[in-house]
């Protein structure tokens, strides 16, 4: 796994957790729906196609789950880098491992 900038990770950080606050017109989608660390992932909002690396904004953290390609992601956070890296193609499946 790549290092991440401190400046990217802040701000990926700040999307994740501030960026997606809940709108009146859509209903909230929380990956995963129970758990310790929930995430509110803007794949719709955020294209991050571009970027081919891996990184982890939530460090230290391990919370497995499961994504719709059938990968086992290390924590909410790194599953929802990779949703907005393929246009919300990968999202939540399921708690735990695949």
């Amino acid at each position: 796994m790549t290092k991440c900038h401190p400046v990217f990770c802040s701000l990926l950080f700040f999307i994740l957790i501030h960026g997606a606050l809940p709108s009146v017109l859509e209903p909230r989608h929380w990956w995963p729906p129970h758990g310790a660390v929930k995430v509110k992932c803007p794949y719709k909002k955020v294209n991050l196609s571009w970027f081919t690396g891996t990184v982890n904004p939530c460090p230290g953290l391990y919370q497995p789950i499961c994504g719709t390609n059938f990968v086992t992601y290390e924590n909410p956070c790194i599953l929802c880098v990779e949703s907005m890296k393929s246009h919300g193609k990968i999202r939540f499946q399921n708690d735990g491992k695949c």
